[in-house]
C-alpha cells in the first residue's frame, strides 16, 4: 500500500469513527451523571475552542486550510506559532477532547468507549503524518523536539 492509500484510509477510518461516535450517541439513552456532564461539557468546550485557534492559527499563516488528509500541502508553510508552538497537533488534541467530553455529556458507556479508541487512532495517524512532515520541512525534527505530540512537553 502507498503512504497515499494509506492516508485516505486513515481518513476513510476516521470518518467511520465520527459515524460511529455519533450513532452510539443518538440511539443510546442518555444518562450522565451531573458531574459527569459538567466535565464533559467543559472537556467539549475546551476541545472545541483548540480546534478553533488551531485552524485559525494555521489559516493566518498560510492562507488555507489544512488538509483532512495526513499528507503534507507541500505548499504550505510548517505552522511552529500560538498552539502549535507547544503542540504538534493542537487539531486532533481537541478532536479527542471533544468527543470525550461529548461522550461523557451523553453518560453510556458506548460513546465513552469509541471516544477513547480515537487517542489510538490518532497517534498512530499523527506518527504516520510526522514520516511525512519531516521529508517536507527540513526544520521538522527540530520542531520536534520543542513541542509535544498532544500536550506541551514540560
Amino acid at each position: 500500500m502507498t503512504p497515499k492509500q494509506q492516508a485516505l484510509l486513515l481518513v476513510l477510518i476516521q470518518l467511520v469513527l465520527f459515524g460511529v461516535l455519533a450513532a452510539a450517541l443518538f440511539f443510546l439513552p442518555v444518562g450522565a451523571a451531573v458531574w459527569a456532564q459538567l466535565v464533559g461539557l467543559v472537556l467539549a468546550v475546551v476541545g472545541l475552542a483548540v480546534i478553533f485557534l488551531a485552524l485559525w492559527t494555521y489559516y493566518r499563516v498560510n492562507g488555507s486550510l489544512v488538509n483532512v488528509s495526513p499528507e503534507p500541502d507541500h505548499a504550505a508553510q510548517l505552522v511552529a506559532q500560538g498552539l502549535y508552538a507547544r503542540v504538534r497537533h493542537p487539531i486532533y488534541l481537541g478532536v479527542m477532547l471533544s468527543a470525550l467530553g461529548v461522550a461523557l455529556i451523553h453518560g453510556h458507556i458506548v460513546p465513552l468507549l469509541v471516544a477513547l479508541v480515537f487517542i489510538p487512532f490518532f497517534t498512530y495517524k499523527s506518527m504516520f503524518e510526522e514520516r511525512w512532515l519531516e521529508r517536507v520541512y527540513a526544520d521538522y525534527a527540530a520542531y520536534r523536539q520543542r513541542a509535544g505530540r498532544f500536550l506541551p512537553r514540560l
